[in-house]
């Protein structure tokens, strides 16, 4: 046994959570060096390319691959017909207790295709370049059929996208809280009715999916490797669609360029290189190209709302009407999003009186898949319009009407019309914390008859987080498990992954604490299903919420023990043991110490004197499942599916010109509060990444469709992401309002920002042009032939 002696003095170490530790690895990032999923692919891979419908809706008349077959490098194809005997649909990620009939994903079509881009074919060869070759000498034949492509028409019609059906509704929420029909009619109320619709966009990462699939005959073991959000998910998905155990598949997932909610479950390729790695015996590829990325879809949605307030500004009735366009529903589960946009009305504000109804209409586009903010965005979006048009219909300032009707600090936990359970917030500090800070920015003055004029947004925006959907594979909870090795090494195993945001920094963090260890000292393994615990993945901001919470747990299970031992060596009581830096000591005799590794080696060497009274190993798994949940409906029928509810206000200042109707954001500043901070720069860095997402959205971002269901966006040269020139220095404020229903109080930190940026910019865009024409601007992005359009008087 090793001891070092020191003095009397106990170092007061600080501790490292609520620090901005440099992100571990981050020299491998910088350095290039970084393994993602198409690193992974090997030399002696084969290539799969897919065979896409060009139809919306049509028959498959016929398949002819005799040209394909002969095409250098060919090696094999599969079409549904020889699959669908051979494999099982793929799960949905969600419950499909809420479907209005059975549904059947299949990764190919059989018989007929439901939307432009569907899978048909999947064709390898012996390179990616032979395959995409082969693919395109693929002859499919079809008949069209009347296809759907307005969610208007689609509600209505007796011409379905899900034949078994017999519906395009995919589902109908209602959503009332009062008597909101009455409360519009009382005596001097004002009332502001609107329109804003939503356009179609996407997530756009920079690393598009990639997977890479071995079978290997011997152990009858699928191991795929590739851009997996969700590891533990999508290996259930994949094994059942496969006809395989869960222990016959191992998913591994890499170092990610970004997820944005794109690279959840229910993918078919991620099922289709699985059965051609098993049919060909020989490793297969898939890379996903930029046209075949903008087939995720997202957002597309039209909202009908009314707001109405006394004249003293105190709201007491909105309601809204949103229909969205959902596509054609897929094994993923990005349809849930359009249901959180109407869950999350009316946001921070305390109106008794709402109704919101909410259709899901399916069409014959390609499924929405998920995409950050997931649904919140456009709630909060909707909202802050209408508050927004309500302040100039009453002729006060926005935010005196916003502060009259916010959530009160000490009305927490509150309820939302949705049921969902509002764990804490401070609203107006908030406020005026971001007041404080827009008045430091440069002055620009309002300019009169020149080509520019300036204008000014704020937006609220609330953020639900961790969501623990019923039904869904898993809900609500993650795992991790903590180790100590003979040489005094700790490791995290984490079901959790991590998209490129650093949440291994911020396991670390809490995990460093636990032993009084640097966190840069601990290892952290995610993504590989062989190695890791049961758990979630990457969604919902959940990371750190949830997984941190089960790994402080497990942590201190670990200490506990290794406290046991250092008890034992040096003749004092467990409680009085402190670990710092690597040392091991009692705080009553501190100038004798022990190595943390030597005591690590004690429990291992000598566990029936060192070690007495230690269970072996120093390893424990622990879960932490979700508070503030409640699936069981309340009075209402309603459930609460998010535990925690992070916030925050935005400001931003906007240049538009009135000959181009260009728009340049001149000034950002955002206050935000996620509860307990591990790490500053990295929820900095979330939160200005989210804003720079929302700020896309609301002027630039639009996935366009030309006839026949066909996408016109194809490339990012035609799909504008707003470059380093396009944004300003963006301004954080936090506040920490701690959640009770939380260990550490956390809230969550991944998908805060975007929501509000959209609606102060289009607030700041309105504020420019002024109220008329603000009025007009009922589509996002307000592009700037839609703001020339809003300032002509709707003329183009």
């Amino acid at each position: 046994m090793t001891e070092t002696q020191s003095s009397s003095h106990i170092p007061n170490e600080p501790p490292s959570v609520g620090v901005s530790v440099p992100r571990l690895n981050a020299d491998v990032f910088v350095r290039g060096k970084a393994i993602f999923s198409a690193d992974t692919i090997p030399a002696n891979a084969l290539h799969m390319r897919l065979v896409r419908s060009t139809q919306p809706k049509a028959r498959i008349v016929s398949i002819n691959s005799l040209a394909a077959e002969q095409t250098p490098g060919f090696v094999t194809l599969v079409t549904a017909e020889e699959m669908w005997p051979l494999t099982e649909p793929t799960p949905s990620r969600f419950s499909k207790d809420r479907f209005p009939g059975p549904l059947d994903v299949r990764p190919l079509a059989l018989s007929e295709v439901r939307y432009v881009g569907e899978p048909v074919v999947a064709v390898v060869a012996d390179s990616a370049a032979n395959a995409r070759l082969a693919a395109d000498r693929v002859m499919v034949e079809y008949s069209p059929l009347p296809a759907l492509l307005d969610p208007r028409d689609a509600i209505s019609s007796e011409n379905f996208v899900h034949p078994l059906w017999k519906t395009n509704v995919a589902a109908h929420d209602v959503i009332r809280v009062g008597d909101p029909e009455s409360a519009f009619f009382e005596p001097d109320v004002v009332t502001v009715s609107g329109e804003l619709s939503v356009d179609c966009s996407t997530s756009a990462p920079m690393e598009m999916r990639s997977y890479v699939a071995h079978w290997e005959p011997r152990s009858a073991r699928l191991k795929i490797e590739g851009a997996f959000q969700m590891p533990h998910p999508s290996r259930w998905t994949i094994a059942h669609a496969l006809r395989l155990k869960e222990s016959q598949v191992q998913v591994v997932a890499p170092n990610i360029g970004g997820t944005f909610g794109l690279k959840m479950v229910g993918h078919p390729e991620e099922v289709l290189v699985g059965f051609l790695a098993i049919k060909t015996r020989r490793p297969v590829a898939f890379v996903e190209d930029r046209d075949e990325c903008f087939l995720a879809r997202g957002r597309e949605q039209r909202h009908f709302f009314q707001i109405a307030a006394k004249p003293d500004g105190r709201i007491v009735a909105f309601r809204d009407r949103m229909i969205a366009d959902i596509g054609a529903v897929g094994a993923g589960g990005g349809w849930q999003m359009a249901l959180v946009a109407a869950a999350v009305m009316p946001t921070v504000y305390k109106i008794e009186n709402c109704l919101i109804d909410c259709y899901l209409a399916t069409t014959n586009k390609s499924p929405w898949q998920g995409i950050r903010g997931y649904g919140k965005e456009i709630g909060n979006l909707v909202v802050e319009r209408a508050v927004e048009l309500l302040a100039h219909e009453l002729g006060m300032a926005a935010n005196d009407l916003r502060r009259k009707n916010l959530i009160p600090s000490n009305a927490f936990p509150y309820r939302l019309p949705s049921g969902m359970m509002v764990d804490s917030g401070d609203y107006e500090p908030a406020l005026n914390e971001l007041e404080l800070l827009k008045s430091r920015w440069p002055r620009h003055d309002r300019a009169v008859g020149d080509e520019f004029v300036i204008g000014h947004g704020y937006a609220f925006e609330l953020t639900p987080e961790g969501a623990a959907f019923p039904g869904a594979v898993p809900s609500g909870f993650e795992t991790a498990t903590v180790k100590v090795d003979p040489s005094g090494e700790i490791t995290v195993l984490a079901s959790i992954t991590s998209p490129g945001g650093g949440n291994e920094t911020g396991l670390a963090q809490l995990v460093a604490d636990v032993f009084g260890a640097p966190p840069h000292s601990i290892t952290i393994r995610q993504g590989d299903t062989d190695v890791t615990p049961f758990g979630g993945g990457n969604s919902s901001s959940r990371s750190l919420m949830l997984c941190g919470a089960a790994a402080v747990s497990a942590a201190q299970d670990v200490r506990s023990k290794l406290a046991r031992c250092a008890a034992n060596l040096l003749k004092c009581e467990p409680a009085n043991i402190v670990f710092n830096d690597g040392e091991v000591f009692s705080v009553h005799v501190p100038e004798k110490r022990l190595m943390f590794a030597a005591v690590a080696l004690a429990v291992y060497t000598h566990p029936f004197t060192s070690g007495d009274g230690v269970e072996l190993p120093l390893q424990s798994t622990k879960s932490y499942k979700a508070q503030n949940v409640r699936h069981s409906p309340d009075e209402h029928g309603r459930i609460s599916a998010y535990p925690s509810y992070p916030y925050s206000v935005h400001a931003a200042e906007v240049e538009v010109s009135q000959d181009t109707g260009v728009v340049r954001i001149l000034n950002y500043s955002v206050v935000h509060d996620c509860g307990t901070v591990i790490n500053p720069s990295l929820v900095d860095g979330q939160m200005r990444g989210a804003v720079v997402m929302g700020i896309g959205a609301a002027l630039w971002e639009r996935m366009q469709m030309g006839e026949g269901g066909h996408k016109i966006t194809d490339r990012l040269k035609n799909y504008l992401l707003p470059r380093a020139s396009d944004i300003p220095p963006i301004e954080i404020g936090h506040r920490v309002t701690p959640s009770a229903f939380h260990p550490l109080g956390m809230k969550g930190a991944g998908e805060s920002g975007v929501g509000g940026a959209m609606a102060a910019v289009i607030n700041a865009v309105g504020n420019a042009i002024g109220p008329e024409a603000a009025r007009r601007l009922n589509a996002v992005p307000a592009t700037p032939e839609r703001i020339l359009r809003a300032m002509n008087g709707g003329r183009p």
